[in-house]
C-alpha cells in the first residue's frame, strides 16, 4: 500500500509541471475592441479630409439664376494660379458654363490674390467664362451694373471685373487672349498637332521662331504666333478634342 501511494503522489507531480496554454495576450491574437475603434476612426477621418478637398478638377457648373458656375471653393483653387489646359474645357464648344464679353478695354487683375495674365490688358469683345458673381453691397442700384464678376480668360488667368464691364451679349466675333504653345501641356500639344490645321500653322511658327529668345522676336515670328493662337481658339470653338487635366497647378 505504501508503495502504490509513493507512486501515485510522484504522477501527480509530474502532471502538475506541464505547459500552460499560450494566453489570449500574444502575438497573433485579434486586436482588442479599443484597438479596433481608434483603427476606423482614422480611417474615417481620412475619408472625411479626402471627400472635403473636393474634386482635383471641376467640369460641371451649378445653375444660379441665369447662369451656370462652378462651386466657390473650386473657383477659389483655380484662381489661386495659371491654368490653361483646363481653359480649353471651359470654352470648348457646347460646354455648359455662362460666357460673359467685355465691354471695353481694361486693365488684367485677379482680386482672388492669385497669379494674373502676362496679358495685362483684357480687350474689347473678349470672351471670357464667368466664375462668380459678387453682390452689390452699396445699395445703389446702377442700370445695367451689379456687384461684378470674376471671370476665366482664355489663356487660363483669373480676372475681376466690374460689372458694367461684362455683358452677355455675344459680339459678333468675339476675341480672346493670346494662347502661347508653351504654357500647355504635351498632352494639349498632342491634341493640337494631330489637328491636320494647327499641325501645319505650328510647324510654320517653329520655323519662323526658330533660334530666337524672348525681346529678339521678328516680325515674322509674332505673326506666326498670333496666327497659332487664334488656331487654337478656332479649334476649340469649333468642338475639337482637348484633354481634361488631372489636377490644378
Amino acid at each position: 500500500m505504501t508503495a502504490i501511494a509513493a507512486i501515485s503522489v510522484f504522477a501527480a507531480a509530474c502532471g502538475s509541471s506541464q505547459t500552460e496554454p499560450a494566453s489570449s495576450n500574444e502575438e497573433g491574437v485579434e486586436p482588442t475592441s479599443s484597438e479596433g475603434a481608434a483603427t476606423t476612426a482614422k480611417a474615417t477621418a481620412a475619408s472625411t479630409a479626402q471627400a472635403d478637398a473636393g474634386p482635383a478638377v471641376v467640369t460641371t457648373c451649378e445653375k444660379q439664376g441665369d447662369l451656370c458656375l462652378p462651386t466657390a471653393a473650386f473657383v477659389k483653387k483655380l484662381c489661386g494660379n495659371v491654368n490653361p489646359d483646363l481653359a480649353l474645357v471651359y470654352f470648348k464648344k457646347d460646354s455648359p458654363f455662362s460666357r460673359g464679353y467685355l465691354t471695353r478695354n481694361t486693365d488684367a487683375w485677379n482680386a482672388s490674390g492669385g497669379a494674373s495674365s502676362s496679358n495685362d490688358k483684357l480687350a474689347f469683345d473678349e470672351e471670357v467664362i464667368v466664375l462668380s458673381v459678387k453682390k452689390n453691397t452699396t445699395g445703389i442700384e446702377v442700370s445695367g451694373a451689379g456687384g461684378g464678376y470674376d471671370v476665366l480668360r482664355w489663356d487660363g488667368s483669373c480676372a475681376s471685373l466690374s460689372g458694367e464691364e461684362l455683358t452677355f451679349k455675344a459680339p459678333p466675333k468675339a476675341k480672346n487672349a493670346k494662347l502661347r504653345w508653351q504654357d500647355y501641356s504635351e498632352e494639349s500639344q498632342s491634341a493640337f498637332v494631330n489637328d491636320a490645321t494647327l499641325g501645319k500653322i505650328n510647324k510654320e511658327r517653329r520655323d519662323e521662331c526658330k533660334g530666337v529668345t524672348m525681346g529678339d522676336v521678328s516680325k515674322a515670328c509674332e505673326k506666326a504666333v498670333d496666327k497659332l493662337s487664334d488656331a487654337i481658339a478656332a479649334y476649340v470653338r469649333g468642338g475639337g478634342d482637348v484633354p481634361v487635366p488631372k489636377a490644378l497647378k
